[in-house]
């Protein structure tokens, strides 16, 4: 069996995600290049990045052909909004040898709701994991996945209509319906600290604070939630490609089992 080190897609996956960026970052020169620019200069620029996108586009396509041979593989094609980058991101971030629980899995994605980086102390989470996640996520949710899709919506619609206790700073804190902390922010737990990071926020650009973004952070969490369903699944069915244990999957609370 493979450890983390030894597994070729990790390798894939960054070498890949490193292309991407360079195409990215030429793209972004190209767009900004001031109209004085000599036009010879101009080419230069605009045939590397052609040929950067003509690599990612090659390396992608034999990438392929390897994850085809991967169980994650068949997930990936079936839930709309997944796909080959998906599944190579996947593959890339998740070691299923480690990744032994649900929680271990979203833990690494920083999908776990109310942990915060303390002084001093240093969090096993993947920031570029996280925002790769996040685009996964927004794509199956645009691309109305017929199982996933409804999923976001029912938690969405249960943060907005349902009061919540939440476990916080060593103690129970009671949320009303977001739905009523919409229509008044200051009825919201964290409506000061809120505020506070608003109005510091607001005094750093020298302008007016922005009104709380309560509607979008209830959107937020249930992203999370659907988020943290996709990473849960992938890292089940990869232990499952290997022949690992995957009884700390379906012994969750609530158990939702990859869409078949």
């Amino acid at each position: 069996m493979m450890s983390e080190e030894e597994s070729p897609w990790k390798y894939l996956a960054r070498c890949y995600l490193d292309l991407q960026h360079l195409r990215m970052a030429c793209e972004a020169r190209l767009r900004k290049l001031s109209p004085k620019v000599p036009a010879t200069v101009r080419r230069v620029l605009e045939d590397y990045y052609l040929a950067l996108k003509n690599e990612e586009k090659d390396f992608l396509a034999e990438v392929v052909e390897q994850l085809k041979t991967h169980p994650l593989w068949d997930w990936c094609q079936r839930v709309k909004g997944l796909g080959a980058i998906a599944c190579l991101t996947f593959l890339g971030f998740i070691n299923p040898h480690t990744a032994d629980t649900a929680g271990k899995a979203k833990a690494y994605f920083g999908l776990i709701p109310n942990v915060k980086i303390k002084s001093g102390e240093k969090l096993n989470i993947n920031p570029e994991g996280k925002g790769r996640i996040w685009l996964i996520t927004r794509n199956v949710i645009m691309q109305n996945d017929e199982y996933y899709a409804p999923l976001y919506r029912q938690k969405k619609e249960y943060y907005l209509n349902t009061e919540r206790q939440i476990f916080k700073n060593g103690k129970w804190i009671k949320f009303p319906p977001f739905k009523e902390i919409i229509a008044n922010p200051k009825l919201c737990p964290d409506y000061e600290t809120c505020k506070a990071k608003l109005e510091a926020k607001a005094k750093r650009l020298k302008r007016k604070p922005k009104p709380p973004p309560c509607r979008a952070h209830v959107d937020a969490m249930a992203k999370r939630y659907l988020a943290g369903i996709l990473v849960s699944h992938a890292a089940e069915l990869m232990r499952q490609a290997e022949g690992l244990d995957t009884t700390n999957f379906k012994a969750h609370r609530n158990y939702i089992p990859p869409k078949p």
